[in-house]
């Protein structure tokens, strides 16, 4: 049997590490449905990079009172069937998003497309989430290039950024998730780069039980003793060896 006291594998397989939990929440539209389709993009696309993905919609009746316990115990108790290492996504409404995650680092995920209601719909959501909860969203633009250039993608986002930055003095992250066009020209793959650079924005839930850990017998080691006769030039020699 290996000893665990100078074995290093052996000892971090006995903790056995589980992955983590993470969570991206996603702004729900108030006048369209771009934040679903930004949902179901999403979703797609981790899974098909082999990732377990779990779909939670609304604030399931968030108050100031669950808020005020902090983001992760709540999320820990909508999510305790979740299993670990799964991707949440998080859809609900901006102002619950806004409350509950005010304490946190979170990144919040907003769609954008032309449609001048998801223009309003972007802004107002970087508003709110910027002055009342000090975060910074991440703006997505849902681009289909059968129907939408890159000119006319760039000037509603360019809409977008000067209004921020005229009326909020702060320019959101704008990111593009679109398609890839295959060798036939169909659009059945998604934009993966895009997805895990999400992903990388997510919320991890941090454990609420205490890691197993491994116990190492204390066991004394000999001191080792000083050579009474090395010198400065031996120290600087042993330095740079």
């Amino acid at each position: 049997m290996l000893d665990q006291l100078h074995d290093q594998a052996s000892g971090l397989a006995a903790m056995k590490l589980r992955p983590p939990t993470r969570v991206l929440p996603v702004v729900q539209s108030t006048g369209s449905t771009q934040s679903l389709e930004l949902m179901w993009r999403l979703e797609m696309a981790l899974m098909t990079v082999g990732l377990p993905i779990h779909v939670t919609e609304g604030a399931h009746g968030l108050t100031v009172r669950d808020a005020s316990q902090g983001y992760q115990a709540v999320l820990h108790h909508w999510l305790e069937d979740v299993p670990p290492g799964t991707v949440v996504l998080l859809h609900a409404p901006l102002e619950a998003l806004a409350v509950l995650l005010a304490d946190s680092h979170a990144r919040p995920l907003v769609a954008l497309t032309d449609d001048p209601r998801a223009l309003v719909d972007a802004y107002n959501a970087c508003k709110v989430l910027g002055q009342v909860a000090g975060l910074q969203p991440v703006v997505i633009t849902l681009r289909e290039p059968s129907t939408t250039s890159s000119a006319d993608t760039g000037d509603w986002v360019e809409r977008l950024r000067l209004n921020c930055e005229s009326y909020l003095s702060a320019v959101p992250s704008v990111w593009s998730l679109g398609y890839h066009h295959s060798m036939n020209g169909s659009t059945d793959r998604f934009d993966e780069s895009c997805a895990l650079k999400v992903l990388d924005t997510a919320l991890v839930l941090e454990e609420t039980e205490s890691p197993i850990h491994v116990h190492f017998p204390n066991k004394p080691r000999p001191k080792p003793a000083a050579d009474p006769h090395a010198g400065v030039s031996d120290v600087h020699r042993q330095r740079h060896a």
